[in-house]
């Protein structure tokens, strides 16, 4: 047990409110003292909650999780628009918040579930043409961020019985979804306008923040302290609801140069669906990752990993 389990690992991050994303990942290189750490999905830095994190040859894995779904619960203060859409940008109007009714909540429920289009924030990390909104807008351009599907395969929506400006929110939501445009687009359709004021990821895909670990955790697993933390999860495990072969052994140095292999090198094969198989050596170590068509036997190579024994 120690930082050498960390070297090429999935963790499971619970970043703190008031640290952005790629200071949470520094405390991560800083702790293992590693170069290579990738993430699947930031956060904003007031949010808290999951980040997955990706160390050594892992990295290769994080755009799988890219697109898993994830899962939210938050606070949308209603009558208060900030420009940035959250808490920490500069109010630009403000209305008077009457009573949310139980058919207000029904409503709401309804017309934002289900694939929606939202426009995301002005202020966000996503490109254009290359370069950030968040940038173009802070450098003083004008920027044109063009509406986009998405899919809130569920949501939940309570108001406070203290105070009828705030409503809770649990939402589970396909990748790409802002929570900000969410909040900023209830308070529209309320007419009083709305943003953002606290927001924890609770999941993403298959992990839960309930096994993730805090920056203080992580740095006393390193130095072989007892943390009762699920945070470590090996590729195999993470990818579990993937099809995946068994190999030969005189077939993994081949298949870890992304050479050609036949049916007589599998040992073992169990189908899935519509997903990618993992290919793994007779000691069930990840080896490579395939799009296979079993019955004519195409095989594609998505990654393949000859670091993983060295």
């Amino acid at each position: 047990m120690g930082e050498r389990d960390l070297q090429n690992a999935i963790l499971l991050i619970n970043k703190p409110s008031g640290l952005t994303s790629f200071e949470t990942i520094s405390g991560v290189k800083r702790i293992l003292k590693l170069r290579k750490v990738g993430h699947s999905g930031t956060l904003d830095k007031f949010a808290s909650g999951l980040l997955v994190v990706c160390t050594g040859w892992c990295t290769k894995l994080t755009r799988f999780f890219l697109d898993s779904d994830k899962r939210y619960e938050g606070i949308i203060r209603l009558g208060i628009s900030t420009d940035t859409d959250d808490r920490e940008g500069a109010v630009i109007a403000q209305n008077a918040v009457g009573q949310v009714r139980p058919e207000d909540i029904e409503y709401l429920t309804g017309i934002f579930s289900g694939v929606i289009r939202q426009t995301p924030p002005r202020y966000s990390a996503l490109k254009i043409q290359g370069k950030r909104a968040s940038d173009r807008v802070r450098s003083g351009e004008s920027v044109d961020i063009k509406e986009r599907e998405v899919t809130i395969f569920s949501l939940h929506l309570e108001t406070s019985g203290d105070d009828s400006a705030v409503l809770s929110v649990k939402v589970h939501c396909s990748k790409g979804t802002y929570i900000r445009s969410l909040a900023r687009d209830i308070g529209g359709k309320l007419g009083v306008g709305a943003h953002l004021e606290e927001l924890r990821r609770i999941g993403s895909g298959r992990f839960s923040v309930d096994d993730s670990a805090t920056l203080d955790e992580i740095q006393q697993y390193s130095e072989g302290k007892d943390v009762r933390k699920d945070f470590i999860r090996n590729p195999v495990d993470a990818f579990s609801d993937f099809g995946y072969m068994i190999v030969d052994e005189s077939a993994s140095d081949r298949i870890m140069n992304g050479a050609p292999f036949s049916r007589n090198d599998v040992i073992h094969c169990e189908a899935v669906d519509d997903k990618p198989y993992l290919i793994l050596n007779e000691k069930k170590i990840l080896i490579a990752i395939v799009d296979a068509d079993i019955e004519n036997w195409r095989i594609t190579y998505i990654n393949v990993f000859n670091a993983v024994n060295k």
